[in-house]
């Protein structure tokens, strides 16, 4: 009778990690999840399971007719993602503690926030819709492309680490870098601003590219 209990015990535990292994993932854009089956369906299996998910670092999801970025959030693991060219109205990112670069030009983004990215170093929003854009606890941004969009303010006071910024073609009348020591340059051509308009500080051994004198 103990021998079968014992069986029984082992059973249900292999059972239940068997049952956790195979975890099937819920998508909520059906483009996005045939695009990553077709990568990522290891098992072959018609569905991807969290173990699956968890193994993918890269994530390269260009032109896959993609509305909706928040399925990016069940790639816990991934270090670069790439949404170009899909049309994403508005985007979120957090929590993603391994992403290093995250790209979405040409994607028709509205609004686009990033939170609690710590390894995030490079970000390209490039040929938008953007007007605004928040990023709280992205410390390592070395490489911020905005260029292409609708913005008229843009903060960038946090990103202490920012060596490159590009913001042509925006609306954007004033800019301040003094709290950026390490940019290195600036594009800010296609902006209602004149270098005068470019708060520098101290710092003066910027290359700064298409503002007016």
């Amino acid at each position: 009778m103990m021998k079968i209990k014992i069986f029984a015990t082992l059973s249900l535990v292999i059972s239940g990690f068997s049952l956790f292994c195979a975890q099937k993932l819920n998508f909520k854009d059906q483009n996005f999840e045939k695009a990553v089956l077709e990568n990522f369906d290891v098992n072959k299996n018609g569905s991807l399971e969290k173990l699956e998910a968890d193994m993918v670092t890269n994530l390269f999801l260009v032109q896959k007719g993609i509305t909706s970025a928040d399925d990016i959030l069940l790639f816990s693991n991934a270090k670069m993602i790439v949404l170009d060219d899909n049309t994403i109205s508005n985007v979120s990112v957090k929590s993603l503690p391994n992403l290093e670069l995250f790209s979405c030009t040409g994607c028709k983004i509205a609004s686009f926030k990033a939170e609690s990215l710590k390894n995030l170093a490079s970000l390209y929003l490039d040929n938008n819709l953007l007007e605004a854009i928040s990023l709280k606890e992205t410390p390592r941004i070395d490489q911020l492309t905005l260029s292409l969009n609708q913005l008229k303010t843009i903060d960038i006071t946090p990103l202490k680490n920012l060596r490159k910024l590009n913001i042509e073609h925006n609306k954007i009348q004033k800019l301040d870098i003094s709290g950026n020591p390490g940019l290195q340059t600036l594009n800010v051509g296609g902006n209602p601003m004149k270098e005068a308009d470019i708060k520098k500080g101290t710092k003066t051994d910027i290359a700064i590219f298409g503002s007016e004198q």
